[in-house]
């Protein structure tokens, strides 16, 4: 016990970046060598309390590799509260990564934390770029009751203070803790550095009393408790041998304030005792929303279009687990194969990674950045693989024996039914003896239109004919396929004539379907009308292109700006398919820019590189939505690229898509004075932005872009969706939007993404607001998936074609027929989640292998009744938590079926049995 009027709390801890101004491997020795060092501490010194590990797991594993020998001694200081791990598996950017791959990050983290010893449950999340709204619910969903940060906080800190509680849109609250001064503010006690290594200068006792002094001075009069967080570590520190020295002759000077060297759950506890533990019993204020501003420290949004090309990667391989791998895994596995839970964790792991906020981010050097493409690869192969494997799991129980002929059985991985013209691979061996007019049927006969678009990467018929395989692209008119099902269609040989009832017509200079009515301009933009609305837009898709003079962190114009744009220059236009079904253009142009910055960075060089662009528009037979697909050669750096979209509405808000939310924010920005960072106009979506004004609105559909910025362009209110940011170093220092350096000044010059990139995108017209656009935009990000019904491994040797010698192994061979019987229908939903409000996030099977996980979520603000059927009936239903812990069992009806409620931006998870 103490008279003072305060006590702080110091924790020892070190921030451990695996990857940054140098490669994992680099910083790995570092890392073997700072917890050798630390576990020797603790051993010999008792009065050396405690060590947090940065709240991820991940260091442990990579320690652990190296020194397997040593697994005991760190759970025998975990068991006894001396060191704190977990609860991450790696601190994530929240923005940068899905929703679910945050919960596996917390699923692998915990658990391998418990099975140290122990998990520390506090949401630390430290030196994350921001913070995501949902965070508390994500947190709560994991018996995490608090969460401690740095960045992110504007003015209303001015009144939270250090402790605060924060809301997560459905009404989750968690207790909060604000480190003001940042994770590191008695980093270094006694030496004149706050970053880097002290080892080489000598300790200064009286210097160490003045950054305590100066510490406490700047946290004290925000705090709500008596209690103080002091956080002696920073990036990559080393455990401080002389704090018991420092904290014994601090408690002797400071009149004010008694230090004790504990740990981070031990001061949540004592903030959580002062204060109360539920929001309701105490005075602390509430806070609900995001954490993206910048006034106590730097918030660096700039890094959502930093190499683009990681973003894109990352949104491939988190889409083929979530939607793909995973949900096929686990409907296999309910018709009883087995579950490939170990690759599954592999796939996880390589993919997590590759989430640090430095490696994610894209604002470390080339080296980092190649191996993170690297473990992108690795876990695209396994979930790929695992993709393919469990879909034929599942194939072999549908019965595709209706027709006679070639079966396709196509599956769609999303919540609804979708109804569209898709494109489709159709692969054909020689043996199906098929000409190129085929006849394509449903399961009933029924014949299914379709329109041919190519032939493989072969346009030569008789080269393809002298293949063994071929593979026929096909346009395919869609109608309701299942809600997370099926559907089999068969290729026969009759060929038949289908006519297309309201088929899209090609225009003199554009094309026309039953909804839009698209023009294509002399400078290759788009006046696209909305049949349904009567809304004209005009001068859509047009390039806009800018100096960047910032960093890996953050744009930053030059101080003589330029401007650059695609609009009234020439474009060529060439038609690529033209059919009832489908018609496409592809628009190319050569946009003249700048070849860099000048040497002293203050404008855009005179001298002048070509990159070509080019850009695929198609619109199909039924569709509300106009695909776009854009490949840039580029050639020159320094440079900012992105696509343009006019509006014409007006309105004072954008609305885009979250974490399991959908979010409307302001498009000016607050008038500010005194922040670390002031506020930029670019900000994050995950799949979509909207643009309404009530009556009709416009939405632009991405697949890993994850920046807009919304400019108010003379009233036109355009949409601007980042395509390429090309820079060359990390860090810099004096920007027009950052004046400090954010990290280290090393040369990055792969940042400048020269070569060619290929950008996917959309727009979607529509009328009201954004209620239609998330599953519109859901349904085109996450395609259909399609694999020929009757493939299989394996073959039998021997039976070749008949015209070639059995020791000829180029030949194509025979495949052993697989038995096309199965006792599912031949047209199925496998998971039925009504009503079309909810999304569906998650189908896999439970961590500890007894159930199905179906999660799912509430983006609008009301409250609705959630039905869940799957394709055979229920057994028994539990709500678990997002770490799979059990809850209350929910009752099941008399067809097998679990109704329950779900609030407005409510996430719940369900464990099924049947």
């Amino acid at each position: 016990m103490t008279d003072k009027p305060f006590t702080a709390i110091m924790v020892s801890e070190t921030h451990w970046d695996r990857a940054w101004y140098v490669p994992f491997q680099v910083f790995r020795v570092r890392l073997v060598r700072l917890v050798d060092r630390l576990l020797d501490i603790l051993d010999r010194d008792p009065q050396f309390r405690c060590f947090m590990l940065d709240g991820q797991m991940l260091p442990v594993e990579d320690y652990l590799e190296i020194r397997p020998e040593r697994r005991a001694d760190l759970e025998r200081l975990v068991r006894a509260d001396r060191l704190q791990v977990g609860p991450w598996y790696v601190l994530a950017d929240e923005y940068l990564v899905s929703p679910e791959a945050l919960i596996r990050n917390l699923i692998i983290g915990v658990r391998m934390a418990q099975e140290l010893g122990g998990v520390m449950h506090e949401g630390y999340v430290p030196d994350a770029f921001g913070h995501i709204g949902q965070l508390p619910q994500i947190l709560a969903g994991f018996g995490i009751d608090s969460a401690v940060f740095w960045r992110g906080l504007g003015d209303e800190g001015e009144d939270l203070g250090n402790e605060f509680w924060w809301q997560a849109p459905d009404g989750t609250r968690v207790l909060t803790i604000h480190m003001r001064d940042g994770y590191h503010n008695t980093s270094n006690l006694g030496y004149p550095m706050r970053w880097g290594d002290p080892s080489a200068m000598e300790y200064n006792p009286e210097l160490a009393m003045q950054q305590l002094r100066q510490a406490v001075d700047v946290i004290k009069p925000y705090a709500h408790t008596p209690y103080l967080l002091l956080m002696n570590g920073i990036d990559h520190s080393e455990a401080e041998p002389l704090l018991p020295t420092i904290i014994a002759q601090a408690n002797q000077e400071l009149p004010d304030v008694h230090i004790e060297h504990s740990s981070l759950p031990d001061f949540v506890a004592r903030v959580r005792a002062q204060v109360g533990a539920q929001a309701g019993q105490s005075n602390l204020s509430t806070f609900q929303g995001e954490f993206n501003r910048g006034r106590y420290a730097v918030i660096l949004q700039g890094v959502y279009s930093t190499r683009m090309y990681l973003k894109q990667a990352n949104d491939r391989v988190q889409t083929l687990l979530e939607r793909y791998a995973e949900p096929l895994s686990a409907w296999a596995w309910l018709l009883g194969a087995d579950y490939p839970a170990a690759f599954l964790d592999a796939a996880w792991r390589k993919l997590l990674q590759n989430h640090a906020h430095d490696d994610i981010c894209g604002c470390s050097t080339d080296t980092v950045h190649q191996e993170m493409m690297t473990r992108f690869g690795e876990a695209e192969q396994l979930g790929s693989t695992l993709t393919r494997d469990s879909y034929r799991g599942l194939m072999n129980h549908i019965d595709r024996t209706a027709q006679a002929g070639v079966p396709f059985v196509l599956y769609n991985p999303v919540g609804w039914p979708r109804t569209e013209t898709i494109e489709l691979d159709l692969n054909f061996d020689r043996l199906d003896d098929m000409a190129d007019d085929f006849r394509l049927v449903d399961a009933s006969g029924q014949p299914v239109p379709y329109q041919v678009l190519g032939h493989g990467e072969h346009f030569d018929i008789e080269v393809i004919k002298a293949n063994r395989k071929h593979e026929v692209r096909v346009a395919v008119p869609v109608d309701a396929l299942p809600a997370c099902g099926y559907r089999v269609y068969f290729a026969t040989r009759a060929a038949v004539s289908q006519e297309i009832e309201a088929p899209v017509q090609r225009l003199s200079n554009g094309m026309e379907n039953v909804h839009l009515r698209v023009e294509i301009n002399t400078d290759g933009s788009l006046n696209v009308l909305d049949k349904t609305t009567g809304q004209q837009f005009r001068q859509l898709g047009y390039f806009s292109n800018d100096e960047d003079a910032g960093d890996e962190y953050d744009y930053s114009p030059s101080p003589t700006p330029l401007n650059l744009s695609s609009l009234d220059r020439p474009a060529r236009v060439d038609l690529v398919h033209e059919g009832p079904l489908q018609v496409t253009y592809e628009i190319s142009s050569v946009l003249p820019l700048p070849v860099s910055l000048t040497e002293d960075r203050g404008r855009r060089s005179q001298e002048l590189v070509d990159c070509p662009i080019s850009t695929t528009v198609t619109l199909r037979w039924d569709s509300r939505v106009l695909d776009m697909r854009t490949t840039v050669d580029n050639q020159a750096k320094d440079h900012r690229l992105r696509v343009c979209f006019p509006t014409d509405l007006q309105t004072d808000q954008a609305t885009s898509d979250s974490h399991f939310d959908v979010m409307s924010r302001p498009i000016d920005l607050p008038a500010v004075e005194g922040w670390e960072q002031p506020p930029v106009p670019t900000r994050h979506q995950r799949h979509f932005v909207d643009m309404s004004d009530g009556r009709v609105g416009l939405a632009v559909f991405n697949r890993g872009l994850p920046e807009y910025e919304v400019l108010r362009d003379g009233g036109r209110n355009t949409v601007a969706v980042t395509l390429l940011r090309c820079v060359d170093s990390i860090s810099r220092g004096g920007l027009l939007t950052r004046p400090e350096h954010a990290g280290v000044p090393c040369t990055a010059p792969e940042g400048q993404c020269l070569g060619e990139h290929s950008l996917e995108y959309a727009i979607y017209p529509h009328a009201g607001d954004w209620a239609s656009v998330y599953r519109a935009a859901y349904t085109w990000h996450t395609p259909a998936y399609m694999r020929r019904g009757d493939e299989h491994e394996g073959y039998i040797p021997g039976e070749v074609w008949p015209d070639h010698s059995p020791d000829d192994l180029t030949a194509p061979v025979r495949l052993k027929q697989p038995d096309l019987t199965g006792s599912l229908l031949p047209e199925l939903s496998l998971l039925t989640l009504k009503p079309d409000a909810l999304v569906l996030s998650a189908v896999k099977r439970s961590e500890r292998g007894d159930a199905l996980i179906v999660r799912f979520y509430n983006p609008t603000a009301e409250t609705v009744q959630a039905t869940v059927a799957l394709f055979r009936p229920i057994r028994v239903a539990q709500l678990v938590n997002l770490n799979e812990e059990p809850g209350a069992d929910l009752p099941v009806d008399a067809a097998g079926r679990v109704t329950l409620p779900v609030k407005g931006k409510q996430v719940r998870t369900l464990a099924l049995r049947i």
